[in-house]
């Protein structure tokens, strides 16, 4: 049988996130910081868990990867019950990866019947966070570096719904992101051009999410916010962390030329819906 735990007591899968490939997404979530869901093999003494992250949209295995308890039960489980919650998300496929190199073993053998799809994640950490990188960048002076804040939500800025839309597709409101993160935006004429936003947090990190309108792009304008993203960080003693897919050039050369440095890789898997 797999139980979905109640939030309450999430904290009872903390001590599972053994793995050497921890992303800060799990955690996010087992914290109480981040919106998702968390499935286990046993409501009060859970030895392996499938935590789904609603803000990535993704889903993760820990804990004890040998656990014929929860493994003979969890492909069942996600045709009966995770499909139905996901389609009314918009959720047409299974996105999923495991926290340890035993974990792909494990997982292409309980989903050996179904069409995988495999690709490589980057996860990179920014730790010893060099403020005066930011130096070398300038903003033009019609360009307005802002703080976003519950302010500016209440401010004539023309395109709210831009910054809006960009926070709850990580977080379940804007209130909570507010609450639990830090976010930075570029003015211009009364318009937010670029903005970076807190996506995943944990007692001890963040990650970020940053987004340019298309035609003020290629202007330094991201490398800007994450500066003031970083340099937050480092004022509160939080690593600044950093997760993108292999294939995706440019996510990898930004956060290499902001001083991440490459921390793991991991295999993401998918697979589609039954119709």
């Amino acid at each position: 049988m797999i139980y979905e735990l109640d939030r309450t007591n999430y904290f009872k899968v903390e001590n599972l996130l053994t793995g050497d490939l921890i992303n800060i997404e799990i955690a996010g979530v087992i914290q109480g910081f981040n919106p998702g869901w968390i499935f286990v093999d046993d409501i009060n003494s859970p030895k392996t868990a499938m935590v789904w992250s609603k803000a990535i949209e993704g889903f993760y295995f820990i804990g004890d990867e040998n656990n014929k308890k929860f493994n003979d039960c969890i492909d069942t489980y996600i045709d009966n019950e995770i499909v139905r919650r996901a389609r009314v998300l918009g959720l047409d496929s299974f996105e999923f990866s495991g926290t340890s190199s035993k974990w792909d073993n494990t997982i292409e053998e309980i989903f050996k019947n179904r069409n995988l799809n495999k690709s490589k994640q980057l996860t990179y950490k920014n730790k010893k966070i060099d403020g005066k990188l930011a130096d070398d960048i300038k903003l033009q002076d019609e360009y307005k570096l802002n703080r976003v804040t519950k302010a500016l939500f209440n401010s004539e800025i023309s395109n709210l719904s831009f910054l809006e839309n960009m926070i709850l597709d990580w977080w379940s409101s804007v209130d909570d992101f507010l609450n639990y993160g830090v976010g930075y935006c570029i003015i211009v004429e009364n318009k937010i051009i670029s903005c970076c936003i807190t996506s995943c947090v944990t007692d001890y990190a963040l990650g970020s999410h940053t987004v340019t309108i298309e035609e003020y792009r290629k202007k330094g304008l991201a490398k800007v916010l994450i500066f003031e993203f970083l340099k937050y960080c480092k004022e509160n003693g939080l690593e600044a962390h950093w997760d993108c897919m292999d294939k995706n050039i440019s996510s990898k050369a930004l956060a290499e030329s902001c001083g991440y440095k490459r921390e793991f890789d991991y295999t993401l898997y998918e697979f589609e819906f039954h119709k």
